[in-house]
Formats: C-alpha cells, structure tokens, sequence
C-alpha cells in the first residue's frame, strides 16, 4: 500500500483489501400528477469504503512501540491523498481517500494488525495522465471506463474575436469572446469549470457548456490555431 507518497509495503502486509464490486448511488425521483410511480431525475455516486488489513512486518525482537510511532505520522493525513492499493499497483490506479478510521492494533507484538479504513469520497479511481494536442481536428482515444474533464491551454491562430473549444460527438462548446491575438492564452478548465485570459479568470458566453471526455474515441475541434490537452483516464469497480 502506498499512501500519500508512502510505501508501506516494508512495513505493513497489506494485501488484504475489502471495498464494493462498484460504488454505491442514490437516486433521486420526483412525482407527476397523473403519472403512476415516480420519475427518475438523477443518480448520485455515494463515497467509496476501502478497508485496508495491516499487519506487521516485523521481528520478535523488533521494538514495536518505536515502530508504532514511526508509522503512525505517516498514515495521519488530514486531507485527501493518493492511495494505491496492492491489487491495483500493476494496474497504476489510485484513489483520493482520507484514513476516516485508524481501527485498533489488536496487540503490540510483532504479529500485530489493525484495520484501516479509507474512504474516497470521489469513488472513481485515477489511472494515467494523457497530454496530446488540439486543434481544428483533433481525435483522441481516452482509455479508462468513466468519463474524464480535461484542461485544454490554447493560443489563436491570429487576431479574433472570439475562441471556441465544441466536443463534436455531443454538440457542446465553451467559448470565450474577447479581443485575442496569437500571442493570448486561453485555458479551458472543465474540471472547475472556469476559464482564463491571459492568467486572468474570464466569462464563458451563455450558451457555453463544459464538457467532459468520454472513454473511447473523441472528437474536437478548435476554431482557431492549436493548443495542449491534459486530462487523468478515470477507472470504475
């Protein structure tokens, strides 16, 4: 197991590992006069437990108190972090996750284990991050099974009026309009939903919408010069 930066692995075996097949969802409906049953609205991912069994690497005559305190700073992280669990290290995955509870060292000897419960409260696991480039065709193939939002950094082509990024397989466009030269950076941040001029943040017009990449094969198009495309491949189950 590797926690914020951290192999545990000479340590702790930690090849015991409890989660669900998938993340749990709530689902949210609402009632229609004249309608039998409910309509469905939404669905909404619920924060993934992962329960993680430590035991010791450790010597009869290993001093197991220094090594309690050694690891204890190391696993206390109180924000979310990178958690690589040893089935998936082969795979490159991890989840942001939060320890949410240290669980009890059933002993102090150096067979002792504990039960350490992480959860990720986006249940979605992140795999590699792709860079590529865009332009006025540009086709990518997103691997990972679940959608992703990149964070496309532009310049025009020349002086125009206006830039617009359209994810052509839906239709869905973010555009900003300005007054911008080959020299101006616009970045498009569907993540945060947020774009910027120059380093400065800037409207979207109304009728924008940010988008995300699907898994498979995509297609976009800039409406004038090129840019640089980065996003994470994002892994369900």
């Amino acid at each position: 197991m590797i926690y914020n930066g951290f192999d545990f692995s000479p340590w702790f075996d930690t090849r015991l590992i409890t989660r669900s097949l998938m993340p749990g969802y709530d689902v949210e409906t609402e009632d229609l006069p004249g309608r039998p049953g409910e309509r469905f609205m939404r669905a909404k991912l619920k924060p993934l437990a992962i329960t993680v069994r430590a035991k010791w690497r450790a010597r009869p005559a290993d001093d197991m108190a220094a090594l309690r305190r050694t690891m204890v700073p190391r696993l206390m992280c109180l924000k979310e972090a990178p958690l690589v669990l040893d089935d998936e290290r082969h795979l490159g995955l991890s989840y942001m996750a939060v320890l949410t509870s240290p669980g009890e060292l059933d002993n102090l000897w150096h067979t002792g284990s504990a039960d350490l419960e992480f959860t990720a409260y986006d249940p979605i696991a992140y795999g590699a991050t792709k860079r590529g480039t865009v332009g006025y065709s540009t086709q990518l193939m997103v691997g990972g099974s679940y959608e992703t939002k990149p964070v496309v950094t532009c310049k025009p082509g020349g002086s125009v009026s206006y830039l617009r990024l359209t994810d052509m397989g839906s239709g869905k466009y973010v555009q900003v309009t300005a007054s911008l030269t080959s020299s101006t950076e616009v970045v498009f941040d569907m993540e945060n939903e947020q774009a910027t001029v120059n380093g400065e943040n800037h409207a979207v017009t109304y009728d924008s919408d940010y988008f995300a990449l699907q898994p498979g094969a995509n297609s976009l198009r800039l409406s004038s010069g090129s840019g640089t495309i980065e996003y994470t491949e994002r892994h369900v189950g």
